[in-house]
């Protein structure tokens, strides 16, 4: 995915990214303090983000910030040993 990304990049698109990411933790009882882990261990990137009641929204004009903290997210989830579902919706249209 960073291939495409660099592309996006190099076609001169310079505007502010947005991504709108909701964490589902399947089967579990423990689903807040999966997603408040997963939440907490976002603040380490220093990407803009703001925590909404259904999603999380952040905000970068860099896509790899965007994908960094994606990518957080998701491996905080993991640690947790269960299955879960990412919703994300990205948009370069803010």
């Amino acid at each position: 995915m960073a291939i495409h990304l660099k592309n996006y990049q190099k076609k001169g698109v310079n505007s502010l990214l947005s991504c709108e990411v909701s964490l589902f933790p399947l089967e579990v009882v423990n689903s807040d303090a999966i997603i408040n882990q997963s939440l907490e261990s976002l603040k380490s990137t220093g990407i803009k983000h703001e925590i909404g009641n259904q999603s999380t929204y952040l905000y970068s004009e860099s896509p790899e910030q965007i994908w960094n903290g994606l990518q957080t997210i998701y491996r905080e989830a993991a640690k947790a040993g269960t299955e879960f579902s990412m919703v994300i919706n990205l948009s370069n249209n803010t």
